[in-house]
């Protein structure tokens, strides 16, 4: 059984002017996770992430937090099988 976890968060709000992407890197650089946060083109923002399951769980109560919460207006998620493409974490422009 393995010790690593993926999970797939989608969001949809105002979060651009929370600088979400860069704070979701650094989160996730100090939480030792491995994935991606985007901004999809119907402004959705899309995190994966992997790791250690605490961490993936902390990322996603992270999110969840103000002010993220304040200008969420929902928020998918699912864990799924890791992957094993992802080398660090990439915040895409």
């Amino acid at each position: 059984m393995s010790t690593t976890t993926r999970i797939r968060i989608l969001i949809e709000g105002h979060l651009q002017g929370l600088n979400f992407r860069s704070n979701t890197k650094q989160q996730a650089d100090q939480l030792g996770l491995k994935g991606f946060v985007r901004v999809l083109s119907d402004g959705r923002i899309e995190i994966e992430a992997q790791g250690q399951p605490e961490q993936v769980d902390q990322l996603l109560t992270w999110c969840q937090q103000k002010p993220h919460a304040d200008v969420m207006s929902s928020i998918f998620y699912r864990y799924d099988e890791p992957l094993h493409r992802f080398n660090d974490f990439v915040a895409h422009v």
